[in-house]
């Protein structure tokens, strides 16, 4: 009987083991540091605006405002 809690806490913990090594993957360094170098790119770019305050989208083409941050058609970061 004891054996068979025993065989059973092993099997536990080592399924603890494989899912904690498998969750600890790492992850393609190339692919981060592309993210990387276009969220900065996107994040220093210089935005033309007018004194209204109105920026042009560059996915879609619309104007938002500069306060929001965000075209009102895509969504897409102005």
């Amino acid at each position: 009987m004891t054996d068979a809690i025993f065989v059973a806490l092993g099997v536990i913990m080592l399924g603890g083991l494989l899912i904690l090594a498998g969750s600890t993957s790492r992850e393609d360094p190339r692919l981060r540091r592309s993210w990387d170098t276009r969220f900065d790119r996107e994040a220093h770019a210089l935005r033309p605006t007018d004194a209204t305050g109105v920026l042009r989208c560059r996915r879609c083409g619309a104007s938002g405002s500069e306060r929001n941050g965000v075209c009102p058609s895509c969504g897409a970061a102005l």
